[in-house]
């Protein structure tokens, strides 16, 4: 009987480190993710950044182009008496279709940015998800393993009591004189 109770403290024992093994796990997976989502936070908000920052460019040579085609016309209107402006508005139409290329080319360049940086999203969210199915799935295990240990732990609580009921009636069955006298 001893020995069953000896090796019931092992299994106990083997229990609580094993708990305390998940536990620290567990803990390891939500730092993991804390650090992930922080990572992955920071480099939204650095493409995001970016982002502005190459709007805003676009946004200046939108403007710059917007004056740049006034002039255009302006000069357009005065060609007939200006021939030597007129070959300058050539060049300057030259530098704008050069510059609207570079603006398309950029354009392209950001549209590429902007579908990586969703991809780069979609792939972190799943990562998130799969971190979070991880962790309920950790929690739950580690809930069964806290029920199979108080289980234990009752079934132990009710050994020892039964015990101690069997230790009396023998202890009565070798002394039934001091029972007598008891009585």
């Amino acid at each position: 009987m001893l020995e069953e109770l000896q090796r019931l403290q092992a299994h106990i024992g083997v229990l609580k480190t094993r708990l305390a093994h998940f536990k620290s796990e567990n803990d390891a997976l939500n730092a993991a993710k804390a650090d992930s989502n922080e990572h992955h936070h920071a480099q939204i908000v650095q493409k995001n950044g970016i982002i502005t920052q190459k709007q805003e460019e676009i946004d200046n040579l939108s403007e710059q182009l917007s004056e740049t085609q006034s002039q255009f016309k302006q000069l357009n209107s005065d060609a007939a008496s200006l021939a030597d402006r007129y070959s300058r508005l050539e060049k300057s139409c030259t530098d704008l279709k050069n510059r609207f290329q570079e603006i398309l080319a950029e354009r392209n360049e950001l549209r590429v940015i902007k579908e990586k940086m969703q991809n780069d999203q979609r792939l972190a969210q799943q990562e998130i998800q799969g971190l979070q199915q991880e962790r309920e799935r950790l929690l739950q295990k580690n809930e069964h393993a806290k029920a199979k240990v108080e289980a234990i732990i009752q079934r132990l609580s009710i050994l020892g009591t039964a015990q101690d009921q069997h230790a009396q009636e023998i202890q009565q069955l070798a002394h039934p004189a001091d029972v007598n006298e008891d009585i």
